[in-house]
């Protein structure tokens, strides 16, 4: 048997290296894992560079109230509670709405994005307060920047939408019940018109100046009353202390005001003392005082032939001696005593007029107040359909200024954030996990290498103690 020689090449190395490699399998494949783990931490330090943009928003926490006086209406009171006490945390609707799909669809068409380019924000919510945190990224410092604009202006927006929607739904809704407050107001002041056509009264304020009128009258009368009987006293003693009449004294006047009577009574008074003359010479036989005594006799028969003509019969007699003309204060007696007998007239009749006018008004005012407590009954419902009216109108004005009762008001507190360094990727993160993979993968295929020895371990250890 001979012995040959063997040459070795480099090729035949090469063999020889894997022909033992592939008979130690636990350092194959640890050698394959670290190789992977180092292409996985190249290929990840590959990655484009990642920038982040980060905001918060904040949600205030206490409600507003306001409230309105209106003129003989009421008052309206507008309130907008706190967000936080109703069952529900609104700021995890707002994350819900960050994250939608239409919201985000929005903010990417304002960067002509499509929604896969533009991806999906990280929305935090930080406990015991009413802050959230929304982050964005992008390939460029400016463009995380500009994408997390683009969703604090899409939620402003949605929201002003929801709550423009929100209002119009409930303006349509109380608009509806208006028509209908509406529709009783006009048929209650129908009701007032139709009324006010038919009837003698057409406001309350008719009677209460009938009413004042009425006192005003009752009152006059007292005083007419009072001053009738002043008067009638006035005259009645005046007559007494003159010995005439009003009626005679007014009389007396007319014909001493006449001319021809005048002229008579002096014709009379004339031959009366010639005539009394004559007689105390002659006699009654004798010519001339039967001449005189015709001619006195012819005067006394034209004085009262003209007395009959002025102020009636049996007259003349009582005047034939009252020389008014000479005897001037008797004369203003006699005035006085017509004009406060005129005055006393006029007031009878005055007071006969306020009695009449006094009848009249108080048949008036029975049929005004019938008819003014029909009126009052109907402006009482027109108040009441009024005042309803009036405070569901400004109900709804008022609901218009609470806009954010269903969506708080969003406030921004910390404007988007320009990054000055990518945070991904990360070489010194890249390397401690390479590290610790490898680390992690040793130790793994050496338990593995070793399994025998450690079950043995294990196995034997409690034997030998037994």
């Amino acid at each position: 048997m001979g012995t040959a020689l063997q040459v070795t090449t480099p090729y035949s190395r090469f063999r020889a290296t894997i022909y033992r490699w592939l008979h130690r399998p636990y350092l194959a494949a640890c050698a394959i894992s670290y190789v992977v783990i180092t292409l996985l931490v190249i290929a990840y330090l590959q990655k484009a560079p990642t920038y982040k943009s980060d905001f918060d928003i904040v949600l205030p926490g206490t409600g507003a109230n306001s409230q309105v006086n209106i003129d003989e209406v009421g008052q309206v009171v507008s309130s907008t509670s706190a967000p936080f006490g109703k069952g529900y945390n609104p700021r995890v609707n707002y994350k819900e709405m960050i994250k939608s799909r239409n919201l985000l669809d929005n903010a990417a068409k304002t960067l002509n994005l499509t929604a896969h380019e533009f991806g999906s924000p990280k929305v935090r919510l930080t406990e015991q307060t009413s802050i959230l945190n929304i982050e964005t990224t992008g390939k460029s410092a400016m463009l995380a920047q500009n994408k997390a604009w683009a969703i604090y202006d899409a939620l402003q927006a949605q929201l002003d939408h929801l709550r423009a929607d929100e209002v119009k739904r409930r303006d349509e809704s109380i608009k509806a019940v208006l028509d209908q407050y509406r529709e009783r107001l006009n048929a209650t002041r129908n009701n007032i018109i139709d009324f006010q056509q038919r009837s003698l009264i057409v406001s309350a304020e008719q009677l209460q100046r009938e009413t004042a009128t009425l006192s005003s009258i009752k009152e006059k009368m007292v005083m007419i009353q009072a001053e009738i009987g002043q008067g009638e006293d006035y005259v009645s003693q005046l007559s007494v202390d003159l010995g005439v009449s009003p009626a005679m004294a007014g009389q007396a006047f007319v014909l001493q005001s006449d001319s021809e009577f005048r002229g008579y009574l002096s014709e009379l008074t004339s031959s009366a003392s010639q005539l009394s003359e004559y007689r105390s010479r002659w006699g009654d036989g004798h010519p001339k005082v039967k001449a005189e005594f015709a001619r006195f006799e012819h005067s006394k028969q034209s004085l009262r032939n003209r007395s009959q003509g002025l102020v009636g019969p049996n007259a003349a007699h009582i005047f034939t001696t009252l020389d008014l003309k000479n005897n001037p204060k008797r004369a203003q007696l006699f005035a006085d005593l017509i004009n406060a007998y005129a005055v006393k007239k006029g007031k009878e009749a005055k007071f006969v007029e306020l009695d009449q006018a006094q009848t009249l008004l108080n048949e008036k005012i029975k049929i005004y107040a019938r008819e003014a407590a029909e009126l009052e009954r109907l402006q009482r419902e027109f108040d009441l359909a009024e005042a309803v009216f009036t405070s569901a109108a400004a109900r709804l004005e008022a609901s218009k200024a609470d806009v954010f009762a269903s969506y708080p008001i969003v406030q921004l507190m910390t404007p988007p954030s320009l990054a000055f360094k990518a945070v991904s990727p990360k070489k010194g993160l890249a390397v401690a996990a390479a590290l610790f993979a490898m680390i992690f993968t040793s130790l793994a295929i050496f338990m593995v290498n070793k399994r025998r020895e450690i079950v043995a371990l294990v196995v034997d250890k409690p034997k030998a103690e037994g």
